[in-house]
């Protein structure tokens, strides 16, 4: 785990009752190596879910904002929790944090350092976007829009137009009451069908 890695700084209060409400988010992104390729990978494990009042949720997409395809699904007796794993060379984060109608955000984006023979490459994480305070009502929420951030002096902060969407689909994550079922990663096979197709209604 690289401890240097960009992650929401929460109150402990407030994780203390997303324990208690039953809320595992993990938030962390290791190399690991593939054994028979002999390359390098990232793991990360979307996570999360939400009780009525509260809410934390980790999705993981491609450096463009695409959503990945998952490696495997992960079933647990327990709800809003682990749901799935991904691999990638590189890929971005999308955490959010949830009290109520105030929302917590960091997209960071996440790459695999210098190789050294021998030794694990460390995980080199870049701050993308934060967002603090940022606000959503109940019903703009379930039109599936993303919270609004703002600076300290009043001004609209933004989000980067690519990541919009991933941070609407982890907006559905952070407020979705015992999860169990991924909001970011997806089914290879769903992505691939979801690929356009080429036309050859006018092949000769």
């Amino acid at each position: 785990m690289n401890e240097r890695m960009p992650r929401l700084v929460l109150p402990k209060p407030f994780l203390r009752r997303l324990d208690a409400a039953g809320v595992y988010c993990q938030t962390w992104v290791t190399a690991e190596r593939q054994a028979q390729s002999g390359r390098w990978v990232l793991r990360a494990v979307e996570s999360g879910g939400a009780s009525k009042e509260i809410g934390r949720y980790i999705g993981f997409f491609a450096i463009n904002g695409d959503r990945l395809p998952w490696l495997q699904r992960l079933d647990r007796i327990t709800s809003s929790g682990v749901h799935a794993v991904t691999v990638a060379e590189e890929l971005v984060s999308v955490e959010m944090a949830r009290c109520d109608q105030t929302y917590q955000l960091l997209v960071a984006a996440h790459r695999l350092g210098e190789k050294v023979e021998g030794k694990r490459p460390p995980v080199i994480s870049t701050v993308m976007y934060r967002g603090v305070d940022g606000q959503l009502s109940n019903e703009l929420r379930q039109q599936g829009l993303a919270p609004e951030f703002f600076s300290r002096s009043g001004e609209v902060r933004p989000i980067p137009p690519k990541y919009v969407e991933a941070v609407c689909l982890v907006t559905a994550g952070v407020s979705c009451i015992n999860c169990r079922h991924c909001h970011a990663l997806i089914d290879g096979h769903a992505l691939i069908e979801s690929v356009p197709r080429p036309d050859n209604s006018t092949a000769r």
